[in-house]
């Protein structure tokens, strides 16, 4: 099944990624061989020309890229918060990722798509915790979402 993230990227996402691969020093080429590809898709996804896989995002974040600044244009800290604070929000990024588990097909879902989506909830969480997001926001729209339910193989 194809993992690529086409159609729900957010827009200036081709930026951000530039810009986060500056901060790293990083030339196209090296954060391409970071995420498993080549110069050429790297240059792309930078473009929105194309978008890249999960396997890549999480590859990426790895190695220090802030993936929730990618998506949300925002940077996420939580030195802000309390343990129990960060405890409780832990425990809910867990339970949304085992709810996106289960809502699939086939009740799976591969492990860097499970750490990919860990990190993202979990810094949502964090924004709304410190007020930062609105306590509205919807986070299930975001877990239904393909990257989360037709691509995370």
């Amino acid at each position: 099944m194809n993992t690529d993230l086409n159609k729900i990227l957010p827009s200036g996402f081709g930026e951000r990624l530039k810009e986060e691969r500056k901060r790293l020093k990083l030339s196209q080429t090296q954060l391409g061989e970071i995420g498993g590809v080549a110069k050429l898709a790297q240059l792309q996804y930078e473009s929105e020309a194309t978008s890249p896989t999960i396997r890549y995002m999480t590859a990426i974040a790895e190695a220090g890229v802030d993936v929730n600044y990618l998506l949300f244009g925002m940077r996420f800290e939580a030195e802000s918060l309390t343990t129990a604070q960060l405890d409780k929000i832990e425990d809910r990024a867990f339970e949304w990722v085992e709810a996106v588990a289960e809502k699939r097909s086939d009740g799976k879902l591969n492990a860097s798509s499970r750490r990919l989506l860990y990190q993202v909830i979990r810094n949502v969480l964090i924004q709304i915790e410190q007020g930062t997001l609105p306590a509205t926001t919807d986070i299930g729209s975001f877990i239904a979402s393909d990257i989360a339910l037709n691509r995370g193989r």
